[in-house]
């Protein structure tokens, strides 16, 4: 019989970015009405780089990031994320109807067979954020890679 190596259990590294784009966004404006300095921001027309190789931005994004290793999981910090804006649902109501209003979570792992779960009050949550969920999963094969 052969050996079977059975993988699973949590993902390795996990992030959660709260991202807002729009071809007009002004990163300040969304800063006051949200009432928290993102992690990272620019306004359309930016390079990302002032080396010339770079493409200029196409839309404007305000972005609020966190990231943490196992066991910390998503919806851990998808609820920190969240704890640190405004819970108003007609706020949110308001600027998912002007700009693109995203939960984006990126999951790192070595191996495979690993995943996670978000309880349905986080859904709910970021349901009412009128967000999309957007998952960026990067699969590391079963060697001792550097996450």
């Amino acid at each position: 019989m052969e050996d079977v190596l059975i993988f699973g259990g949590s993902v390795d590294k996990t992030s959660v970015c709260l991202a807002v784009y729009g071809e007009e966004l002004n990163p300040d404006e969304i800063s006051k009405i949200l009432s928290c300095q993102p992690t990272k921001a620019h306004h359309r027309g930016v390079r990302q780089d002032s080396n010339s190789k770079y493409t200029p931005y196409k839309s404007g994004a305000w972005l609020l990031n966190v990231k943490r290793y196992a066991p910390i999981t998503a919806d851990e910090l998808i609820i920190d994320l969240l704890s640190r804006v405004p819970t108003n649902s007609r706020l949110w109501q308001e600027l998912s109807a002007i700009y693109d209003v995203q939960v984006r979570i990126g999951i790192h792992m070595k191996g495979w067979n690993k995943g996670f779960n978000l309880q349905g009050q986080t859904v709910q949550r970021i349901s009412e954020l009128g967000a999309s969920m957007v998952f960026d999963i990067y699969a590391y094969g079963d060697e001792e890679d550097n996450i």
